[in-house]
């Protein structure tokens, strides 16, 4: 487990025991971004949705919750739903999406593309990642 500050831990222990699954890494800022082992995205979310929105609630900020995969590409897939196409090399990822779509990854204030970079740098070797409509 990471160094994460006793608020994260907190988080992560609350998320832990709704949803009943193992949290491998969180990102807080305006969303909590939680990324799961694979195989256990469906377990988080609950059906209809309920584990969330329970988390959510809970903690009284948006969630999204991410499945780690060890296949750099799939993973950025995991988190970039809207990729067209990715490209890795040397450590550098090159993802391609629409331009309508191109907001919605970086989020607001660029939240989500930051979060997803980070997560990329602690989970796997990718180091840089570059999104192009």
């Amino acid at each position: 487990m990471r160094d994460f500050d006793n608020d994260t831990i907190r988080v992560i222990t609350a998320f832990e025991n709704i949803t009943g699954t193992e949290v491998r890494d969180c990102i807080r800022s305006e969303t909590i971004y939680f990324l799961v082992n694979p195989g256990k995205i469906a377990m988080t979310i609950g059906k209809n949705g309920r584990n969330i929105k329970t988390a959510e609630k809970m903690l009284e900020k948006p969630i999204k919750v991410f499945e780690w995969s060890k296949n750099s590409k799939e993973f950025i897939k995991n988190m970039i739903s809207k990729a067209k196409k990715i490209e890795i090399k040397n450590g550098k990822a090159i993802v391609t999406v629409s331009q309508e779509d191109r907001g919605a990854v970086i989020g607001r204030n660029g939240n989500n593309i930051k979060a997803i970079r980070k997560l990329l740098a602690r989970n796997s070797n990718i180091k840089e990642l570059k999104i192009y409509p």
